[in-house]
């Protein structure tokens, strides 16, 4: 598969809509998740005993992060009329999200940086090998899963979240990065990436009137933004 054809599918299916309404849920899910074990429901505050708490209550932000991606995906597909499936996987018990614009199917993954090499898993891989294949799911997914998506002649697409790397305050936990990524069919390298959240996605697919960027991957993939840039301007705070 070319860069010609994976372009040609995401300009086709993917709708800068969709983008920033999993932008927004990312954005407020990871807000959310900060706020509930700062300043927990119920109308007062616990007083925290010290700061040997807080590397306990960043791990329990960061562990959020993956239920996050699969509301934000399910808030999205919602909004736009496009199907999804929820599944619990038999070999773990895991639950995951998949969602269908067209002939992309979508996952949400969370990352530590945006140099993050694909994370392989049996379901993954077979949601892979459907890249522009005209075959079923070799996984057990059920007849409902059958019934809202249709993984045959598709192309799998993850959208990439996450936060920096720091302490427990609402910065450090906030949404610093997402991206969009094309496993190949074995899910063990990307084919395309592109920052969502510095414009690069857009600049590619023909959202938004930016300078070109010569080839659809970032140049400084370690770069993270805390909101979503739209056209020309000066950057965002970035790290």
């Amino acid at each position: 598969m070319y860069d010609k054809e994976i372009l040609s599918l995401l300009q086709r299916d993917l709708r800068e809509p969709f983008i920033e309404t999993m932008f927004d849920a990312l954005r407020g899910a990871y807000a959310a998740a900060y706020d509930d074990i700062s300043q927990p429901p119920g109308g007062f505050v616990i007083q925290r005993p010290s700061a040997e708490w807080d590397p306990v209550d960043l791990q329990a932000v960061r562990d959020s992060r993956r239920d996050n991606g699969m509301k934000a995906l399910m808030r999205s597909c919602s909004g736009h009329g496009a199907p999804y499936q929820v599944k619990t996987l038999p070999c773990n018990g895991q639950k995951i999200v998949v969602g269908q614009l067209g002939q992309l199917l979508v996952l949400a993954e969370p990352i530590d940086n945006l140099r993050a090499r694909p994370e392989h898993a049996a379901y993954k891989a077979d949601l892979a090998a459907s890249h522009f294949a005209v075959r079923q799911l070799e996984m057990d997914l059920g007849d409902g899963w059958r019934q809202r998506i249709d993984a045959r002649n598709t192309m799998l697409v993850v959208i990439q979240h996450g936060m920096r790397v720091g302490g427990f305050n609402r910065r450090d936990t906030s949404l610093a990065m997402m991206r969009l990524a094309v496993p190949d069919a074995s899910f063990g390298s990307w084919l395309f990436q592109a920052n969502v959240m510095n414009g690069e996605l857009g600049s590619v697919l023909g959202w938004t009137q930016v300078e070109k960027l010569g080839e659809a991957r970032p140049k400084q993939e370690d770069r993270a933004f805390v909101s979503l840039k739209r056209g020309l301007g000066e950057r965002d705070i970035e790290l």
